[in-house]
This record gives structure tokens, C-alpha cells and sequence, in this order.
């Protein structure tokens, strides 16, 4: 599922930096500020219950996508050329049997306090005046403690336009008991048919959730898992619908080597620029331009050793040893280790990492930097990722098991988590990296 209404979803998939505040004028910043960085970030979160979609990323265009799907070649740049192909990646039979499918009666929940406030609500949203008095039936509504609990027919969320669909919906993704709402299956850079063509599901049920997908932002978005299911022959149906619906899009990309090939310059970019790893890299890529018959390579082999070890796959239930699954932020801060530091799981030390080891800097980005995607208001990191080379990302989108380590492009990315349009992205280096890099200017 998505990356969520980013807010909302990071609140149960994502560790919130809630300290990482005013960063981009970090300098300013006097001793008692930084102080309240360091010791305000949000408490390391239990182990969250299980949330049966994930963040899928990416996006498209503002209208629907045409069917079809074309591959990635990075522009120019010192990073060298890079291509590669769009994948779908699925979670796992072993993760999809640890959850329990829900329901298939659709159920809309409203804070109790909301119901006066229905009927209008509805009839903003566009929705009949029979289809209102249906849902305020005595027998549509059952209150469940400070909850309102709406029960639609299966047939009226079917009838549902695209905007009146988006618009009911983007007030339940407020409340985390609407967790298909609040993380939505997100359809990412491409159409419906497309996006399920190599999937396991019949056609019905792809038409299906065509029919009952609506745009959140510039992605279109699904969140009708409940009636999807009603279609379902079989439970092994059943439980490949679900597992459809974990479905992320990753680029699968290779570095072009040739004889022609500014070598020098690649091994630079790709060792962060002061030659960190130069020894890993460079035998490789020199072997491949000198080979003759090799004419690429798997950008995975020329990444630090976490990063190559986690990419494509999803989190083991073992992960959660320490309390915690690894989400972003946990993914970011990793990327230069061999091994996993984990106490960065811990917000509060994972701030103070940030906050004595990385300079806040401003593109073009280099290889190796971190992105924080931080909210406008608070200053809260909502989530961050690496930055690769040109427009692509190494991220990881919630701390979801459902959710694997992938390659995306930037702006996918940020078209999953600033949506709301209340967000922007700061990037951070590693300091010594900065400094080694501004010597020769000195």
C-alpha cells in the first residue's frame, strides 16, 4: 500500500524525527535549540500491530496514466549512464500468512463526536439524498466506544465517483481505524492494467479495482480491499488479492560500461567523491570496461555492503528482536555501515546522529547523501531516503514487514509523501565526506 497519507502512515510504519526542526537554517539555530533537537524526537514506538497493506511508492501523472510502461536512462552526469527496468515485487506467501484478511462488509469509522456533522459531510461529498438515508439508518451505523462505525453497502461504494470516492476517503485516512483509507494501495507511474498485467488476478478483479480507484494527489490510490474480496472464488483467491495488493514498484538498474568510459570520473562519483570504497569498486569496474564482452553492471554490486544486502528484499520477522522493525529512517542512517547500528531505531539517537555527524546541503545531491522529507510547520522528518545518482533513491517506505528496501525515482517518491503539499526535502552529507570534498578548493 502507500506510503500512506505520509503523516498518518508514518505514525504507525515510520519513526518520526520530530526534532529534526528548522534544518535548513541549522546555523542559526543557538545551544538551547539544538538542545531541544537532540532530547524532543518522538518516542521509539512499540512494534506496531500488523497493518495488512504497505506502502507501494512512486507516482503518476496528475490524470490517469496510459497503459503501458516504458524503461529509466538517467541523464548525463559524472555518476555516468544508467538504465534499467521497472519490476513488481510482492511480499512473500511466508509474510501474507501471518495476517488475517479482513472483512468483506466495507466499514467507514468517524470519531463518535463526527456524526452530527454526517449528513452534511455527505452531501458535500456528492453523494444522493437516498444514498445518505441509507447510511444513516439505525442499521448502517453501529457506535464501537468513541468510534462511529458507517456500514456501506457493498453495491453504493461500487456507485461511487471517483471525486465523491476521494473525498469521503481523504477524511477516514485521518482516523488509523480506516487503515486501507489512511494506507491505500498506491498505483504508481503507470495505469491499473498495467501496474496488475504479470499479477496472479483475473481480469474481473482488475477491473475491478480500476473501477473503484481515485487519485490522491498525482497517484492513483485503492482502498476497497473489503469489496475486492467479495469477488474472491476461493480462499486462495482471497489470499492472492491480498498478496496483489502488496505489489511495489522498483527499478532494477545497471551502470553501461564501455571502453569509452570516463573511468576515472565513475570510480569517483561512486566511491562519494574522496575515493571511500575506491578499492571495492574500481578493480570491478576497470574489469568490466576492459572485458570486451561486458557492457554493464548491477548498480547493486557497487553499493555499500547493507545497502547491496537489503535491496529487493523485505524485513525477516527476526528484525523485530529489537522492538522494533527497521523503517527510513533506520534504512538512511545505516547506508554507509557494514553492519547495522541499531540503536538508531531510537529517534532521540538517531537525531543526535544527524546532528553531529551530517551539514545540511542543497542539490545537485551527491552520491550517498540523505534525504529528509520534513514537514513545514514542525520540522518533523516524515521520512528520508538515500540519494543515489541523478533522480533515483534508495528507500525504504515504512517500517511495514509488507514493505521491501527498493530503488525509486525522487520524484515518485515525493509525490507518495507531499501529496498534502505541506512538506519539502532537505538533503544532509556526512561531514567528513563534506569537508573532504571542499579541500582541493581550499
Amino acid at each position: 500500500m502507500s506510503p500512506s497519507s505520509c503523516s498518518t502512515f508514518l505514525r504507525t510504519s515510520c519513526v518520526s524525527l520530530v526534532s529534526f526542526i528548522g534544518f535548513a537554517n541549522l546555523s542559526a539555530q543557538n545551544a538551547t535549540d539544538i538542545n531541544t533537537l537532540l532530547t524532543g524526537g518522538g518516542i521509539p514506538q512499540s512494534l506496531p500491530a500488523p497493518n495488512l497493506m504497505i506502502a507501494a511508492a512512486a507516482s503518476p501523472a496528475a490524470e490517469k496514466p496510459a497503459a503501458g510502461t516504458t524503461g529509466y536512462q538517467s541523464s548525463p552526469g559524472p555518476w555516468g549512464t544508467i538504465v534499467g527496468d521497472y519490476i513488481y515485487l510482492e511480499a512473500p506467501a511466508s509474510l501474507i500468512e501471518n495476517f488475517a484478511l479482513p472483512s468483506t462488509q466495507p466499514r467507514w469509522s468517524f470519531p463518535l463526536s463526527f456524526k452530527p456533522k454526517l449528513d452534511a459531510f455527505f452531501s458535500e461529498a456528492g453523494l444522493t439524498q437516498e444514498q445518505i438515508a441509507t447510511l444513516m439508518l439505525p442499521a448502517a451505523q453501529v457506535v464501537e466506544g468513541d468510534l462511529l462505525h458507517v456500514l456501506p453497502s457493498v453495491q453504493l461504494v461500487e456507485q461511487l465517483p471517483a471525486k465523491t470516492r476521494a473525498h469521503i476517503y481523504a477524511e477516514l485516512g485521518k482516523l488509523p481505524a480506516n487503515e486501507y483509507c489512511m494506507d491505500p494501495v498506491l498505483i504508481t507511474g503507470t495505469s491499473v492494467q498495467e501496474w496488475y498485467r504479470t499479477s496472479k488476478l483475473r481480469k474481473e478483479l482488475i477491473d475491478k479495482i480500476e473501477q473503484l480507484s481515485y487519485m490522491r494527489g498525482e497517484t492513483i490510490a485503492f482502498s476497497d480491499i473489503p469489496v475486492l474480496l467479495n469477488y474472491a472464488q476461493a480462499d486462495s483467491e482471497a489470499r492472492a488479492i491480498f498478496k496483489a495488493c502488496t505489489r511495489t514498484r522498483a527499478l532494477m538498474v545497471r551502470l553501461k560500461i564501455d571502453e569509452n568510459s570516463n573511468i576515472q570520473e565513475l570510480v569517483s562519483y561512486w566511491s562519494f567523491g574522496v575515493a571511500i570504497r575506491r578499492k571495492d569498486i574500481e578493480p570491478l569496474i576497470r574489469s568490466i570496461a576492459d572485458s570486451g564482452t561486458l557492457h554493464d553492471l548491477g548498480l547493486s554490486h557497487i553499493l555499500p555492503a547493507q545497502a547491496r544486502k537489503l535491496l529487493y528484499s523485505y524485513p525477516g520477522l527476526d528484525m523485530a528482536k529489537n522492538g522494533l522493525l527497521p523503517d527510513c529512517h533506520w534504512t538512511s542512517l545505516n547506508f554507509y555501515n557494514f553492519d547495522a547500528h541499531q540503536y538508531v531505531l531510537d529517534s532521540r539517537l538517531a537525531t543526535s546522529q544527524v546532528l553531529e555527524n551530517f551539514v545540511p546541503v542543497e542539490p545537485p545531491y551527491q552520491f550517498g547523501d540523505i534525504l529528509f522529507f520534513l514537514d513545514n510547520q514542525s520540522g518533523d522528518a516524515f521520512h528520508s531516503c538515500v540519494h543515489l545518482a541523478d533522480d533515483i533513491v534508495f528507500t525504504k517506505n515504512g517500517r511495514n514487514i509488507l514493505s521491501p528496501w527498493t530503488i525509486m525515482k525522487l520524484e515518485d517518491v515525493k509525490k507518495v509523501y507531499l501529496f498534502r503539499g505541506n512538506g519539502r526535502v532537505q538533503g544532509f552529507r556526512r561531514k567528513d565526506i563534506d569537508a573532504a570534498r571542499r579541500e582541493p578548493a581550499k
